[in-house]
């Protein structure tokens, strides 16, 4: 679809354009710097990175560039362009932005100007040693003939025209961020239909038990079982993580010969095989703030604490 559109060459002699239908444009070397450099690299994302570096010193300072990279043959070749100084030009010469649908560089094209193409009176595109560059008439030879230009491209060649310098993001990435962003949304949503009619059961359930136990209608009696429950629960709790540090107490050989616990308080009561396992328990014991006590000259350690 992108060839099917007329293919503008930009260049600053360039009369006005009438038209308000959709365009693909191709910059004359007057709106890019271009480099050609063999590198050592592989991947075109290596490439890019290295743009501004091959670059910085052929750009004027103060203005905010753009890069696109391609390989050609065993080279890459690097275009810097301004967007903004672009899309003003466009702009002098009757063309608004949302007419363009892409943006092509007339290097991409060089094979179209092995013969010069006039862009004005004084002024013609041609290709040197493999480079697009912009000549004056004057250079040319007088019985020399200039060619049409020919508008075929290749839209995987081109990039989207997205010159606004205020985007922090260009059309592609737009479009995939509204996407997944659409996306959620219709999880969220679908979630929250789910949730909806799990909320739906829940209360058609606790409308059945009111029924069947009317006391339980009171927002009293309600709040009072649940305070019953949570204190049992923390008790429970309590036990489990105590029995959990005194199951560390025992070690190989132990016999755990007396336990007792109850809301409040806990004792036990661990038979050694030898006085030292008991000594290094009973002081593991008092790391944990409990109480020890030997029974008279058994190998007993009688452990007592708090919940």
């Amino acid at each position: 679809m992108e060839n099917s559109k007329p293919l503008l060459l930009v260049h600053k002699g360039m009369s006005t354009s009438r038209s308000s239908a959709t365009i693909n444009i191709m910059l004359s070397p007057q709106f890019y710097t271009m480099k050609r450099e063999e590198l050592p690299v592989k991947y075109l994302y290596q490439a890019k990175r290295l743009a501004p570096s091959i670059l910085e010193n052929l750009l004027s300072e103060g203005r905010e560039h753009h890069y696109h990279v391609y390989k050609d043959g065993d080279a890459w070749v690097f275009i810097a362009y301004d967007p903004l100084e672009i899309a003003q030009f466009l702009d002098t010469k009757g063309i608004k932005p949302e007419q363009v649908a892409k943006v092509f560089f007339a290097q991409q094209y060089a094979q179209k100007f092995d013969k010069p193409f006039l862009l004005t009176e004084t002024e013609l595109i041609s290709k040197i040693q493999d480079t697009v560059v912009v000549l004056p008439t004057a250079l040319m030879n007088e019985t020399i003939r200039y060619q049409m230009l020919d508008e075929s491209v290749n839209s995987s060649d081109g990039i989207p025209f997205n010159f606004n310098s205020s985007a922090l993001i260009n059309q592609k990435e737009a479009i995939i961020i509204a996407s997944i962003l659409t996306l959620f949304t219709l999880m969220f949503a679908v979630e929250g239909l789910r949730y909806k009619g799990i909320i739906n059961t829940m209360q058609q359930e606790v409308g059945v038990i009111l029924e069947e136990h009317p006391s339980l209608q009171s927002q009293y009696a309600r709040d009072n079982i649940a305070k019953k429950y949570r204190t049992i629960d923390k008790e429970e709790r309590n036990k489990r993580d105590i029995l959990k540090k005194l199951s560390s107490f025992i070690t190989p050989g132990a016999e755990v010969v007396l336990l007792s616990m109850d809301s409040k308080k806990f004792m036990t009561e661990i038979k050694f095989p030898d006085e030292k396992r008991l000594l290094q328990v009973k002081s593991l014991a008092s790391r944990s703030k409990y109480k020890s006590s030997r029974l008279g000259n058994a190998s007993v350690l009688k452990i007592e604490g708090e919940l």
